[in-house]
């Protein structure tokens, strides 16, 4: 029997992939660092270091900080890069508990991430001024731009808070070169029209009209 041997650029195939899949050797001594008793500084900067390195293994100890009033946007930082599903899930179990600035802020990361499978919470909260984040699910689902997305940035638009309209007005020129680039063209010019009906003679709509004009 010949004994089989690999040879050329495929020897190399098995060894590229184990390193591929190693995982980085700093990334447990930064999680070591956050569990620990360290400084407010030494954890934001071990925050900073995991946001280019950290797996799915960094959710947990990163989704433990998004409410901390100094570590949670360092926190969130770590979370956007992680592309596993596991770091969106963890900022959208948190938009029940977080308050204020937090709140804010992890609706941005979601809108940040394109986590399509927060658009019925990011809805929500656009509906519902009392929570304090409706401007950032608004801009968020206009980062999204999918076709649920825009349902409730023309709804918004069309009998929303006046106060919003302008946001949702943002939201929805996002929105709309999303959808227009994914080929969704109707959605697109019904967003367009929206931001024209909702606030006529301002820049906005002047925008959105040119931007009708080149569908």
């Amino acid at each position: 029997m010949i004994p089989f041997r690999l040879s050329g650029p495929v020897a190399f195939l098995l060894p590229l992939a184990v390193l591929v899949a190693a995982p980085d050797p700093r990334e447990a001594k930064l999680l070591a660092v956050l569990s620990s008793e360290a400084g407010v500084q030494e954890k934001a900067r071990a925050c900073q270091e995991l946001a280019s390195i950290a797996s799915p293994a960094s959710v947990p100890a990163l989704a433990a900080l998004l409410s901390h009033e100094q570590l949670g946007d360092y926190a969130r930082s770590g979370l956007e890069s992680i592309a596993d599903p596991s770091a969106g899930a963890a900022l959208r179990k948190a938009l029940g508990s977080l308050q204020g600035r937090q709140l804010a802020g992890a609706v941005n990361s979601l809108g940040v991430r394109r986590e399509v499978a927060a658009v019925p919470d990011l809805q929500k909260l656009a509906l519902d001024p009392s929570r304090g984040a409706a401007a950032e699910a608004l801009a968020s689902l206009g980062m999204i731009g999918n076709a649920d997305a825009a349902k409730t940035l023309q709804k918004v638009l069309a009998d929303g808070p006046a106060n919003l309209r302008e946001a949702a007005g943002h939201a929805a020129l996002e929105a709309a070169a999303r959808l227009s680039k994914a080929g969704n063209a109707a959605a697109a010019r019904g967003l367009l029209e929206a931001i024209g009906r909702a606030l006529p003679n301002t820049h906005l709509a002047a925008i959105a009209k040119a931007q009708a004009a080149r569908r």
